[in-house]
């Protein structure tokens, strides 16, 4: 390919130089040859004249036109010249220049939304698009670190609303140990302490999880065996303390022997989330069905609150929205967001609907791995 031969200031000054000769030795020709026209009819009129007075006059305006011959050439000439540098000046260098300032103005002030556009193509004309790739260059590397620094604050808000839905439950242990206090036995307080246990060691799991990664996507499972039966007991055992015994109730259906092959700890947070997002709107109960169809699983929390809009049927899945009528400040708007995202790493999604009692129900659908990872 031709290489293109761009144009510099010397040879956009010889440009704006050569018309400037032309019609300064134009101008130049014709001035004198109308101030001799002008010198030759005075001198005519001078000597076709008798009377001295009038004579004198003449003579006067034809010593006169000699001076302004001298004078008006060099005028002419500098004239020519004044106007072609300016011309030159402004078109060539002022205009560039002053797009450069602005657009220095403007980086100095964080402003980046601005293109350096410049109509010239000398070196200063290359020099404004060097401008402008250097202006797009800061603005897609301060882009990608404000979308770093939202997935951050994004991933931190997530991790804190997770936070608070296992400790709720380490809560419950341990305010129906005070209660119990005595009465309970040894096995019994053994087994609420292995069952805290477990809970701290899925915490600590998530959280090693959680910071290991930059955002939210960035998730792998880590599939293990577990039986459905095990799920099926943790639901039911989560569920009650995290909502009370006389809200929560749960249901199954499936062989509860049968091995599926998923994270049991993302699957709880997905469940987690499921349950505190129904309890935070119930009226009065909230119901957990879990069926296991094959090596797929179905989990549906239900609840008897005010249900679901039209709108957020559309958009409850979404990072941080909030229902307009929404007054509580600590409410996120990320609990189905997290789930909608978590089951898509477990091989599934959700599904947000109301059911016939008027209150919300979402499905969360996870899938047997089989030996295969999502990421």
């Amino acid at each position: 390919m031709d290489k293109v031969k761009k144009r510099t200031l010397a040879a956009a000054l010889i440009g704006y130089l050569i018309p400037c000769l032309i019609v300064c030795s134009a101008g130049n020709i014709i001035l004198e040859a109308l101030l001799d026209y002008i010198t030759d009819w005075c001198a005519s009129v001078i000597y076709s004249y008798d009377s001295p007075s009038q004579t004198a006059f003449v003579e006067w305006i034809y010593q006169l036109l000699r001076y302004v011959n001298i004078i008006v050439i060099p005028l002419w000439s500098a004239l020519c010249l004044w106007v072609t540098v300016r011309l030159y000046c402004r078109r060539e260098i002022a205009q560039p220049v002053d797009t450069l300032m602005r657009a220095s103005d403007r980086i100095l002030n964080d402003n980046l939304d601005f293109s350096v556009e410049s109509d010239t193509d000398n070196e200063l004309g290359r020099l404004c698009g060097s401008f402008e790739n250097m202006r797009r260059n800061l603005y897609d590397s301060n882009y990608s670190l404000w979308k770093a620094l939202e997935e951050r604050k994004r991933l931190n808000t997530a991790f804190s609303h997770d936070l608070r839905t296992p400790i709720t439950v380490l809560n419950g242990y341990m305010e129906l140990m005070q209660e119990c206090g005595e009465n309970l036995t040894a096995a019994k307080r053994e087994e609420m302490l292995s069952k805290m246990s477990g809970q701290i060691e899925r915490l600590k799991n998530y959280t090693e999880k959680m910071n290991s990664i930059h955002k939210l996507e960035d998730i792998i499972p880590d599939v293990k065996e577990v039986t459905f039966g095990q799920i099926c007991a943790q639901i039911c055992e989560s569920g009650s303390l995290l909502c009370g015994e006389d809200v929560f109730s749960f249901t199954s259906d499936g062989d509860e022997d049968k091995v599926i092959n998923t994270d049991p700890e993302l699957l709880m947070e997905v469940f987690l989330n499921l349950a505190s997002n129904a309890m935070h709107y119930t009226d009065s109960y909230v119901r957990c069905k879990a069926v296991l169809n094959g090596e797929n699983l179905r989990m549906t929390v239900s609840d008897n609150g005010s249900g679901f809009s039209d709108e957020a049927m559309r958009k409850a899945w979404k990072p941080f929205y909030r229902d307009e009528n929404e007054d509580d400040k600590n409410h996120f708007g990320l609990g189905l967001y997290i789930c909608w995202l978590l089951s898509r790493k477990l091989g599934g999604g959700i599904t947000i609907e109301n059911n016939d009692e008027g209150g919300g129900m979402v499905t969360a659908e996870i899938k047997s791995f089989n030996g295969r990872v999502i990421s």
